[in-house]
């Protein structure tokens, strides 16, 4: 700039020829004009180019978008479904039949549709249990029958041909629940298995359970052919009986010491003449397994019962026995019921609070009726 306001001078100093003075002077004006035109290019292009100052000192912010992100596989809306199901609240006891009775009390601490008739699966084989220790000696070698591969799960596994007790076959059938050992030691009885059914069925009317049937000995579903008319038809008929009647059986069945000691137990081994090592077998009732104060129990599940669970806890110096029937999750049901029926027992009475809530030893189990 400075340049230029010397060069202008010059121009008008007197003894300075016309051609010099116009060449200057153009210079000047194309000197100016270039000036001009890049101020006005950088006045152009300013609010777009932030300065270095604030390159430098302020960074750039990250633009957030409101919006949530999806995954590209999810589906439209799969965000809503998924609160809305965080806010649902958790189902209750949803078994089709409960009841919890307090044994030492011989109070009824909760029932539901304790009276209505219903498939009660591998619960069948308390009775079952029953009627061999009735009729069976405990050290007799009984012999798996050749069909018996023929028998549906669950099983324990046995081998056709192979000489196991009476005892060994007892443990798979109460912690198993082996449909197998079922057949085999209704195979065993006098008269063969039709004649065992029929004495699980007089079994549990000289326990007053006027409403329980059995058809089977191992508690799956009886399949009979029929024909009618020229047309062929399948007739199902499955064990029933009712939540209250089977807390009776239960309370029968858990009294008998050999049956007790078995239900609670989680491992045991088989022994077997074909099977070198012998069977291995792990119950099915996982709520022992858990601290909750249950002792025994035994499970059931077919199709058309759905989840079955006969159990006694002895909280303190309680005794509970509860039965869920046709239940979707019955170790779930299970143990909403025992709360409930624990709960009620303490805001009933202070005193039972105290005895419930002891580090005692736990009481001898009196299923026995006075």
């Amino acid at each position: 700039m400075i340049n230029l306001i010397r060069e202008n001078h010059l121009t008008k100093q007197p003894n300075m020829s016309a051609s010099k003075r116009l060449t200057a002077r153009g210079t000047v004006w194309a000197r100016l004009t270039v000036i001009g035109v890049t101020l006005s290019l950088f006045a152009f292009f300013w609010p777009a180019t932030p300065c270095l100052a604030e390159r430098t000192s302020a960074p750039q912010r990250k633009v957030v978008k409101d919006t949530p992100k999806q995954k590209p596989h999810a589906k439209p809306g799969a965000r809503k479904l998924h609160k809305k199901a965080q806010k649902r609240p958790s189902p209750g006891v949803e078994a089709k039949a409960v009841y919890c009775v307090d044994v030492k009390h011989k109070k009824i601490l909760l029932a539901r549709n304790a009276d209505k008739r219903l498939p009660i699966a591998s619960l069948s084989k308390l009775v079952t249990a029953m009627v061999t220790l009735d009729h069976m000696p405990l050290s007799r070698k009984v012999k798996v029958p050749q069909n018996i591969n023929r028998v549906p799960k669950s099983v324990v596994g046995l081998l056709p041909g192979d000489v196991v007790t009476v005892r060994d076959l007892l443990h798979g059938l109460l912690m198993r629940s082996g449909n197998d050992c079922a057949e085999t030691l209704a195979s065993a009885y006098p008269g063969g298995r039709s004649a065992f059914i029929k004495a699980m069925n007089v079994k549990v009317r000289r326990l007053g359970a006027k409403h329980t049937v059995f058809y089977t000995p191992s508690g799956l579903d009886s399949k009979r052919a029929l024909t009618k008319d020229g047309k062929k038809s399948v007739q199902v008929r499955s064990n029933v009986s009712t939540a209250r009647e089977i807390a009776r059986i239960a309370r029968s069945a858990f009294s008998n010491k050999t049956i007790r000691s078995i239900c609670g137990k989680k491992s045991y081994v088989i022994a077997g003449k074909k099977k070198k090592h012998g069977y291995r077998v792990t119950t099915t009732n996982k709520l022992l397994r858990t601290n909750l104060p249950v002792v025994v129990g035994k499970t059931g599940y077919t199709n058309r019962a759905g989840h079955c669970l006969a159990s006694a806890f002895t909280p303190g110096k309680n005794l509970f026995l509860i039965v869920v029937l046709g239940s979707p999750d019955h170790f779930r049901d299970t143990r909403l019921v025992y709360r409930k029926a624990l709960k009620k027992v303490r805001e009933h009475d202070k005193a039972s609070t105290r005895r419930v809530e002891s580090n005692e030893p736990r009481p001898k189990l009196a299923f026995h009726r006075k």
